[in-house]
Formats: structure tokens, sequence, C-alpha cells
């Protein structure tokens, strides 16, 4: 009996471990050529991430890029902002997630994944074939700073819209889910109001 409650409280601690580690991983980040921001999130007790701002998001014609290089053709179709860019990456030990699909979009091509958190707001991912010495790709993203809104405009503007983003997806999510007219009212107002500072940060 002793022993089995020994394990129990080893296993509670480690799923608690567990989260706090990808709790350290998890936001937005820039990547190396600052014009893509893809936000890391929580994923089956993994972790994800999706394109959730890119400097130039539409094409010479003004439409939304798409993933043209997509090796599936059904694919090709889908838009860039929100696009998969990241998934699955296993928590190994320390600061090391391992084991997760890695996808480049410029090239079309995806690749295991690696990323190595360095420190609290910098992390170097790499994109391998096979054993992990094999690379293929490798880059330095740094996180996205509440800072940065009043270090630079353009920045704050950036910023600024990814959050009004971010807003507007929780909303459509509301607007899925449950119908609760007067939180909606509330959080369009939130949403009117960065919108404002958007136009301020011109």
């Amino acid at each position: 009996m002793k022993n089995i409650i020994l394990i129990l409280l080893f296993l509670v601690i480690s799923i608690f471990t567990f989260s706090q580690t990808n709790a350290d991983l998890v936001g937005q980040w820039y990547n190396a050529e600052d014009d893509i921001v893809v936000t890391l999130f929580e994923d089956r007790q993994m972790v994800s991430g999706k394109v959730t701002w890119m400097k130039y998001p539409n094409d010479e014609n003004g439409n939304p890029k798409t993933d043209l290089l997509n090796p599936d053709e059904s694919l090709r179709n889908r838009e860039s902002v929100g696009m998969i860019m990241l998934s699955s990456f296993t928590h190994i030990a320390g600061n090391v997630w391992d084991n997760g699909r890695l996808y480049d979009p410029k090239k079309g091509k995806t690749y295991t994944g690696i990323i190595t958190l360095k420190d609290a707001n910098s992390l170097n991912l790499r994109g391998y074939v096979g054993l992990s010495f094999i690379e293929r790709s490798s880059s330095t993203w740094t996180r996205y700073l509440d800072e940065d809104l009043v270090r630079d405009p353009i920045t704050k503007k950036r910023n600024l819209l990814i959050q009004l983003t971010e807003d507007l997806n929780n909303i459509i999510k509301k607007i899925e889910n449950e119908n609760l007219l007067i939180q909606l009212r509330e959080d369009l107002n939130k949403i009117m109001k960065k919108i404002e500072e958007l136009k301020k940060a011109e």
C-alpha cells in the first residue's frame, strides 16, 4: 500500500512538473527573420504552434498568401496565417522538446523538430531528417514581450495586430460554442479600444 501511494505521488509530481515546463515554452514567438509570429500552445500535453501574424500576409495581387508549396494539393489553398507550423513537440528533459513535426512553408517540407529553450525569451528550433545530427534547418526565435509596445512604434503596431487577431479568434470560438451576447459585447468593446490604440500608433 505504501509503495502504491509513493507511485501515485510521483505521478502527480511528474504531471505537475510537466505542465510547468510546457508553460515556460508557450506564448508568442518571432521567427529569426522577424517577419512571422508563431504562437506556441499546449496540445494534448505536448506543444504545437500556429502562424498568427505575418509582416507580408498578402501576395502581389493583394490576396492572402496560401500554402502553395505544400505537397498535399488539397492544402495549397489554406491561408498562411492560422496555419499549424509545429506540432506534437514532447518535453524530453530540462529545456528540450523533441520528436515534433516542423513544417517549412518556404520549402513545402516537413521535418522532425527539436526545440531548445536557451533562456526565458529565446529558443533554438532545429529541423532534421532521421537522426538529430542530420540537420536541415536551424534558427533562433525570440519571445514577444510587453516591453516591445513602448520601445518602437512599428513594433507596437505589429503587437497590437497580433493581440487583435487572438481576441477575434476567441470571439469566434464563443459564437460557435455559446450564445453569450453580453460577454460578446464586452469583448467587442475591448477590441474597439485596441483598434483606437492601433490608429494612434500609425
